[in-house]
């Protein structure tokens, strides 16, 4: 039986941490967890102690916290994956399957063709509701680290930003390359997947001239969240930890 994981960013070794309101309701009411049970917490950045359940109460849920565990490790690939906000669970989903699938950064971008209903996330509307997502996917995905769900941006201030790695594009137009033609990638990836409707033919010109090297992601037109885990998966294939 796997022991149960919580996310506590003060977790530190003898510690005496209490659990906030979701992680308290998850450990009383849905795992049925009690005094003396033991579990896992840690520190969404690389750190995971062992702990021991204290209090388990209506009112509080406490976890004494002994010597660290060894972590699983980390994809040697640090991939950023920009992607169009999506509108309702869509976009917490593609949070969920890139956090699972390892990714270090999530990086919300508006673009031209983002859905009206998901341009409320400029304003930060639903960062609260995204880090718990990333944390809670960390936390069933084994992962000691979650990902930083950053503020949401545009795209012109994104293609500002520095980013010392390689810079992919992935576009659905016909004659992009395959993936894999692309070679070696190194140690730094940015992933950017267009919104549903895809891109707007000068805003993926303005993107390659900033550096980004396009591809496809097979024959076939994908939604805008299946293409964003598809990308994940073939870059952690190809180079990461998934081949």
């Amino acid at each position: 039986m796997n022991v149960p994981r919580f996310h506590l960013p003060e977790a530190a070794p003898g510690a005496l941490v209490h659990f906030p309101e979701h992680w308290a309701h998850h450990a009383r009411e849905v795992l049925r967890l009690r005094a003396g049970d033991p579990v896992h917490v840690f520190d969404g950045a690389g750190a995971e102690f062992e702990a021991t359940l204290e209090t388990v109460t209506r009112k509080e849920v406490v976890a004494r916290l002994r010597g660290t565990v060894d972590a699983r490790p980390e994809s040697p690939l640090r991939i950023v994956l920009a992607l169009a906000p999506l509108k309702g669970d869509l976009m917490e989903l593609a949070i969920q399957k890139a956090t699972e699938l390892g990714v270090s950064v999530i990086r919300p971008v508006v673009t031209f063709r983002t859905d009206a209903a998901a341009r409320p996330a400029l304003q930060g509307t639903r960062q609260e509701r995204w880090d718990k997502v990333a944390s809670g996917a960390a936390a069933q995905s084994g992962r000691a680290f979650v990902p930083e769900v950053a503020p949401t941006t545009s795209l012109a201030k994104l293609l500002q930003e520095p980013f010392s790695g390689r810079k992919l594009l992935f576009w659905e137009a016909p004659g992009q390359r395959r993936l894999r033609d692309l070679g070696p990638l190194g140690p730094d990836v940015l992933i950017l997947v267009g919104p549903a409707g895809g891109w707007e033919p000068a805003e993926a010109e303005h993107i390659r001239a900033a550096g980004f090297d396009a591809a496809a992601l097979g024959p076939r037109v994908l939604r805008a969240e299946t293409a964003a885990i598809a990308a994940v998966t073939a870059v952690q294939t190809l180079w990461g930890d998934l081949g």
